[in-house]
């Protein structure tokens, strides 16, 4: 059939598109805004890719450019969202091609499949094992009291944790990918962060005779803030090139409507949409009766 031709043909267009919509494997680091958080916001440049296309991240000249550039857009992200079932990434590049003024509001998302994604990811996977070896190192030498909850935060770990998520079929490998930040159309750079919180407790008893040790962490919680972005941006190849470099140049090429973006308000084709998203992990369990023979045999007496 004709649609399937298409879909053959713009599949790999998409494919490579997600490469950049990640903007990501260097894309954003660091607190943010909205929810709570003090926002990390600086006038100086974030580290990025460097500029790719001397037109990337400048505006366009005429309307009719700038609106094919955002219908291009919308068409290949569209097509990648209901594919792949990402409905909240949708919603997030909605906000970006929704013309309007710079926003440092932060949306934050969430739902059971988002979470899920995030959660069960093997990089999310991975960077949880790294904090429990570097505990389990660190209180070989700092000696916590049994019995008794301790902070990841207090123990120097967690709160600058360098994951990239790089499954651009799922939530978190397109909305997120990896670290840098993005730089506004108003002169701010934010960047993105990943971080993990939680608690930790030792536990001492007998098992047939013998005295066993645990690490409990528990309570971990992952905190992720990041945007839709592409300035700065990795413009990768190919067909995509085009699209990555428009939607880049639709973030800064002013907009202007008789309703919300008058002469007044300084309004663009495209607006960064900053994210949040805090997701609950699962408990880690492990033995370290190794490392606490020696104590584990006068703890508490």
């Amino acid at each position: 059939m004709q649609t399937n031709r298409w879909l053959r043909g713009v599949l790999p267009l998409a494919t490579a598109g997600l490469l950049v919509c990640v903007t990501g494997a260097a894309s954003n680091a660091a607190p943010a805004h909205g929810g709570g958080a003090a926002q990390a916001v600086s006038t100086r440049p974030t580290a990025s890719f460097p500029k790719q296309d001397p037109a990337q991240c400048t505006a366009f000249s005429k309307s009719a450019d700038a609106k094919k550039a955002a219908e291009d857009g919308k068409s290949v992200i569209g097509l990648w969202t209901s594919i792949f079932d990402l409905p909240t990434a949708q919603k997030l590049y909605d906000a970006y091609l929704t013309p309007g003024p710079v926003t440092h509001t932060r949306t934050s998302i969430g739902g059971k499949k988002v979470l899920a994604e995030f959660r069960n990811a093997g990089e999310t996977k991975k960077a949880v094992s790294q904090i429990v070896s570097a505990l389990k190192n660190k209180i070989a030498t700092t000696s916590p009291a049994f019995g008794t909850d301790h902070s990841l935060r207090k123990a120097g770990l967690g709160s600058s944790v360098p994951i990239a998520w790089n499954n651009l079929e799922t939530t978190p490998g397109f909305i997120a990918g990896g670290l840098s930040g993005v730089e506004l159309a108003d002169g701010t750079s934010i960047k993105d962060s990943r971080a993990i919180a939680g608690k930790y407790s030792l536990v001492k008893q007998t098992v047939n005779g013998k005295t066993k040790v645990t690490l409990n962490v528990h309570r971990l919680s992952l905190t992720v803030r990041d945007s839709i972005d592409f300035c700065p941006g990795n413009l990768s190849g190919g067909s995509f090139r085009t699209i990555a470099l428009g939607l880049s140049r639709l973030e800064r090429t002013p907009y202007v409507d008789k309703v919300r973006c008058s002469g007044k308000a300084k309004c663009y084709y495209a607006r960064p949409a900053l994210f949040k998203v805090n997701v609950p992990l699962n408990d880690v369990s492990v033995d370290v009766t190794e490392t606490f023979s020696a104590k584990a045999a006068t703890a508490g007496e």
